[in-house]
């Protein structure tokens, strides 16, 4: 009697088990693209925006011209170096 009950529960629960797992195997639709997932496109968050006009080179550019910069030269091997102190080299202590 007890093996008849038990074979009953079982036969029912593997029974339910499979009518749910048939429900749980629809065919996927598929989903609606989320905005930034891979293969759309991004929006741009600005409006582009072109330039009116290239400036142009040379002369006639509307503007004054530029003033020559004076390039400073290299010192030469001897002179110092401004803002460093030079202080005589200590000769080092054998052993330490």
């Amino acid at each position: 009697m007890k093996r008849t009950i038990l074979t009953v529960i079982t036969l029912a629960a593997l029974s339910i088990t499979a009518v749910q797992a048939q429900q749980l195997q629809t065919i996927p639709t598929s989903p609606s693209p989320v905005p930034g997932s891979p293969g759309t496109a991004t929006p741009t968050p600005y409006p582009q925006i072109t330039p009116t006009s290239v400036p142009k080179v040379g002369p006639g550019s509307g503007g004054p011209p530029l003033v020559p910069i004076e390039m400073p030269s290299p010192p030469t091997k001897d002179q110092p170096l401004p803002g460093l102190e030079q202080t005589p080299s200590k000769a080092k202590s054998p052993g330490g």
